[in-house]
């Protein structure tokens, strides 16, 4: 899978220190990163996207960032997010993106 979320951008986002070579935490967040690009990929239903981290479609670059924000802030997985609810923040952003479901 591409890499669309660098880690000083997703440092940026979630508002934590820089994340330097070696720091503990690179390997969790690195790790959170391709969940939230896989979680994203995976519910717009492509296969091989074409994209990088350049020309990824914004909404659906916004929507990798939230889902990203949840694993990162919910880590005990207590939380009550919407992100993946139909009508939650992320599909609303995918919707016009994703792939239509098979019957």
């Amino acid at each position: 899978m591409a890499d669309y979320i660098t880690l000083d951008e997703a440092a940026a986002h979630l508002r934590i220190d820089m994340i330097e070579s070696g720091d503990d935490r690179e390997p969790d967040l690195q790790m959170k990163i391709d969940q939230a690009e896989a979680i994203v990929v995976d519910y717009l239903k492509y296969e091989e996207t074409g994209w990088d981290e350049d020309s990824i479609p914004r909404p659906i670059k916004a929507a990798m960032l939230l889902v990203l924000s949840a694993l990162w802030d919910d880590r005990e997985g207590k939380g009550d997010g919407d992100y993946l609810d139909e009508n939650g923040a992320v599909a609303r952003l995918l919707r016009r993106y994703r792939d239509p479901a098979l019957a």
